[in-house]
């Protein structure tokens, strides 16, 4: 406010307005505070991306095939990034975000959620991943405590109480060792991990965690209000005791650090089993992802063999091709250096620009449709025989080896698993009870697969068969092959299998589904159903 007056010739005038400027000192050192905090704050971003950059840049693959460096990045340039976006000027803003293209908050979803897939698939301690230890040979950067928060919010807000938990418990663990932690609050960590508690059916220790918090913000509504539910629920309860260590399967459980008010324990053991829809297939697909290579019994592995094969074909009698027979029942076979490593970069150029989110079947409208990412992380392109020889050539290729026509073949499906890639137990064929969106090919059902693998994996990442017990680690240049039917035309149901998720590397593979139209010469039907 200013005012019109000769001040300038009264002293005592001028001693007043000495107040003034105490008073806007105070308030620009409040400000430059303000402004040397926000310019902190963007500073550090600057500089994790930064170093990230000269990690990753010119290493991109290796650095990209980590699956804790893959979410950290998606994770910098959203969530990240969305804070930093706050602090900066709007023309700042809008010139940034019309510059350069970002991953979506689903990609950061899809990610995080891919991370905790690995978690499961592979057995891995919630602890030791986040303190980058994800296998014996590969190590990653060590989560810090908000990382660690963050990943538990994703699976809270998911609904995944589970994995909520473990990570929660982590964020405090590893907030207790950190001495610089002021982006994250304990209270906020407590509150997550005590509902997380109670939806896992650990009511007691979820009032414990309240009673904590409450010790530490008596005035904390949400932790007042919730407080009152959890003693409701245990003083409405048939039977009530505190939890021991025997009441717990250790199998569905988890171990929580001491809180005063729940144990005198060390280590308090409480119940964390997953969710329902976690069911025996998911279990063998799982126990089979994480095994090294097809196990079979003495009986059935004599049946196995390894041969060269020709098939009398011009295109492969002076070359023929290494087949080797991984599962007797269904049979899978397994061909060894089909194609060169220039092909499959070709193939590989020709696939990137047309890569788009893979497309699943949707049987409550018997359509196929654009795959959840959080589910189905992988994308993939079609290549025509008429896109390059080196396609065409594959084709022909194929159709030597299988002695079955191309002409109804679908075109080549590449595909390319991202953090935690992975693709469900399924079957390539449509069974007699389903509508089949393949039926508008007008070629019959999918008599056959070839999978050819256009990368290794340095682990994870196998194709495996739930209800024959195979596994196949993929290998550059191999292809697997199998029929989905039998001559009788009737599916075979032991050819469901699962791409399992991808832990360390990148993994492109290139999909030939066979149909049955045009087949009727080169394998002739069958009157016995199961033949």
């Amino acid at each position: 406010m200013s005012i019109q007056s000769d001040l300038f010739t009264s002293t005592t005038h001028l001693s007043h307005l000495l107040n003034t400027e105490v008073g806007l000192a105070k308030q620009l050192d409040i400000y430059l505070k303000e402004e040397y905090e926000r310019l902190d704050h963007i500073e550090k971003f600057v500089n994790v991306i930064k170093d990230e950059i000269r990690q990753a840049q010119g290493n991109e693959e290796y650095y990209f095939g980590n699956p804790v460096n893959s979410y950290l990045f998606i994770k910098h340039l959203t969530a990240d990034w969305n804070n930093i976006e706050q602090l900066l000027p709007t023309d700042s803003v809008k010139n940034i975000g019309s510059k350069w293209l970002f991953p979506t908050f689903e990609d950061y979803t899809g990610s995080a959620i891919g991370l905790m897939r690995l978690q499961d698939t592979y057995e891995l301690n919630t602890s030791q991943l986040a303190n980058g230890e994800l296998s014996s040979k590969f190590k990653s950067k060590r989560l810090s405590a908000l990382e660690c928060y963050d990943l538990g919010r994703v699976a809270y807000t998911n609904g995944d109480f589970y994995h909520t938990l473990m990570w929660m418990q982590e964020a405090l663990d590893h907030l207790d060792t950190e001495t610089n932690h002021t982006s994250i609050n304990k209270i906020d960590i407590l509150d997550h991990l005590a509902y997380a508690t109670s939806q896992q059916g650990n009511v007691e220790h979820a009032l414990a965690i309240t009673e904590e918090i409450l010790t530490m913000a008596p005035n904390h509504f949400r932790a007042q209000n919730n407080k009152v539910y959890y003693e409701t629920i245990i003083k409405n309860r048939t039977l009530t005791k505190k939890q021991r260590r025997d009441d717990i399967d250790k199998s569905n459980s988890t171990n929580l650090k001491l809180i005063q008010t729940a144990s005198n324990d060390e280590s308090y053991k409480i119940n964390n089993k997953r969710s329902d829809d976690y069911f025996d297939e998911q279990e063998s697909y799982e126990h089979l992802c994480r095994q090294n290579g097809t196990r079979l019994h003495p009986k059935y592995q004599s049946k196995l063999f390894c041969r060269y094969r020709h098939n009398n074909h011009p295109y492969l009698i002076l070359q023929p091709v290494k087949e080797e027979q991984l599962l007797h029942q269904p049979a899978i076979l397994f061909y060894h250096d089909i194609i060169s490593d220039s092909d499959i970069e070709k193939i590989k150029s020709l696939a990137l620009p047309k890569l788009q989110r893979a497309v699943v079947r949707d049987f409550t409208t018997d359509t196929f449709q654009p795959a959840d990412y959080r589910i189905f992380p992988y994308f993939s392109a079609w290549l025509r025989n008429e896109d390059s020889p080196v396609i065409a050539r594959l084709s022909r290729l194929i159709e030597a080896i299988t002695n079955l026509s191309m002409i109804t073949a679908e075109d080549l499906q590449i595909a390319n698993y991202g953090v935690g890639g992975h693709y469900e137990p399924h079957f390539d064929f449509s069974r007699r009870r389903e509508k089949d969106p393949l039926s508008r090919l007008g070629a019959g059902n999918r008599i056959a697969t070839w999978l050819t693998y256009l990368s290794d994996v340095e682990e994870g990442g196998a194709t495996v068969f739930p209800l024959a017990g195979g596994h196949l680690k993929p290998k550059k240049g191999g292809a697997a092959f199998w029929y989905n039917l039998y001559a009788s035309g009737e599916g075979d149901y032991n050819t469901r299998h699962a791409a399992c998720p991808v832990l360390i590397g990148n993994k492109w593979v290139a999909n030939k589904w066979i149909h049955e139209r045009g087949q009727e010469f080169r394998r002739p039907c069958s009157l016995n159903p199961m033949v």
